[in-house]
């Protein structure tokens, strides 16, 4: 591992996280235990001499926020399979009339495919790890991309534990704990009661997808 990264140097760093000792610990408890598609697979970590490192696999497409439309103008699409070229009709400064085309199908299809990997891994984490697990910040960073723009859930830090499933596979029902998250993306319930669920994720989760529905891939 040194070797990898040049004797710990910041030119080979590729990301760094903003939580502290407690929380690292928190990602190599749980991510050597847990294995999923939709789920960053931990390879390595180092500890010692005031060092710390996680070692994850390689996700050459970085997370979803850095490919999020930086474009604020409000693109309204309309559906006409009968065009065979893409063209489109400039309203005003802040609003785009495009025809339906393959390259706009492609993008639906990306989009969908992040969605759907992204509610898999917390599916896995919220119904088949066990004990289960409660995120508390899912957001557009915390959700990485391979070279086939798979979504894999990542940074465990800030998770919690929940009480073992009961005799019937369910999830059980919260965990009392501070607040922690992202402002926006927080569910107003668990920022009220501080009690974390399943569905504290969901909501999460579902905020990413509405706020950050368009997203700047090229097919």
């Amino acid at each position: 591992m040194a070797l990898a990264s040049n004797n710990v140097s910041e030119s080979a760093q590729i990301g760094q996280g903003g939580y502290g000792k407690r929380e690292f610990l928190t990602e190599i408890e749980l991510l050597s235990r847990l294995h999923h598609r939709n789920l960053v697979s931990l390879i390595g970590y180092c500890d010692q001499e005031g060092e710390q490192m996680l070692v994850y696999e390689y996700m050459s497409n970085g997370a979803l926020r850095n490919h999020l439309s930086v474009q604020r103008d409000l693109d309204i699409f309309i559906f006409n399979k009968k065009e065979k070229k893409g063209s489109a009709l400039t309203v005003s400064n802040n609003i785009t009339l495009l025809l339906f085309n393959h390259k706009f199908s492609c993008m639906i299809s990306m989009r969908l495919k992040i969605a759907l990997g992204s509610a898999k891994g917390l599916l896995y984490q919220h119904t088949e790890a066990n004990p289960p697990i409660f995120r508390r910040d899912v957001k557009a960073s915390n959700i990485l991309l391979d070279s086939r723009y798979t979504a894999k859930v990542a940074d465990f830090g800030p998770s919690r534990l929940a009480p073992v499933l009961d005799i019937e596979g369910n999830v059980p029902g919260h965990v009392s704990t501070v607040v922690k998250g992202t402002p926006g993306y927080l569910d107003p319930e668990y920022f009220l009661t501080y009690k974390l669920t399943d569905k504290s994720d969901v909501y999460s989760l579902g905020e990413n997808i509405i706020r950050h529905a368009w997203f700047d891939f090229s097919c």
